[in-house]
């Protein structure tokens, strides 16, 4: 897994370094997650920002490298007055996408884009509240060796740019074990619509 994220850093980086070629966007938007078992799931939703770099390689496709940060918060347990859990977890994405764009006017495209995303999570607390006491206990997840701080994400998306501002919508399902023990293992999945700015 440490190779996989070295070479997906290294390519990012390395495009990066063509940047008098790209276009620079910055990006933000709302993120809805989710953490699915086979007999359970658990939903959380936060936002995401960061930069990316649309590099032309020939006619409408391009690659886009990028690094976001990502805050997620949510539920996890809901018995209501007897006990909650709430999640929080931030992490540092590097998507590698592929785009391919489809010119509608002088000022206004439409396009699709698709590819893997390395995670790398910084942090992850649960915090468990009892409506029975004042009291409240935080765990550190990364502590529990079954929950993975890494990730690759697969998936892709489709935008919608006017001038300078453009609007995207994409989906990417985790390829690895979020959480994985001897009785069952989860993945976690990701919606999310944003909006950028082109430099």
């Amino acid at each position: 897994m440490k190779k996989i994220f070295s070479i997906l850093l290294a390519v990012s980086l390395m495009l990066l370094g063509t940047q008098a070629f790209a276009q620079m966007s910055v990006n933000a938007g709302y993120l809805n997650s989710t953490l699915a078992s086979k007999n359970s799931s658990a939903n959380a939703n936060g936002a995401y920002a960061g930069v990316s770099f649309n590099i032309p390689v020939a006619g409408g496709l391009a690659v886009a490298p990028g690094v976001y940060y990502s805050l997620i918060s949510g539920k996890t347990l809901d018995l209501g007055s007897i006990a909650t859990g709430t999640l929080t977890e931030h992490a540092i994405n590097v998507p590698v996408y592929l785009n391919y764009s489809f010119g509608l006017s002088r000022d206004t495209k439409f396009f699709l884009f698709g590819g893997p995303t390395l995670q790398y999570g910084l942090a992850s607390k649960t915090k468990y509240s009892s409506g029975l006491t004042d009291k409240s206990l935080s765990g550190d997840n990364y502590k529990d060796s079954d929950y993975n701080r890494m990730n690759v994400y697969l998936g892709g998306g489709l935008g919608f740019a006017v001038s300078a501002i453009q609007i995207t919508v994409g989906y990417d399902y985790g390829m690895m074990d979020q959480y994985k023990d001897d009785n069952r293992t989860a993945h976690r999945s990701n919606l999310k619509i944003g909006v950028g700015f082109l430099f």
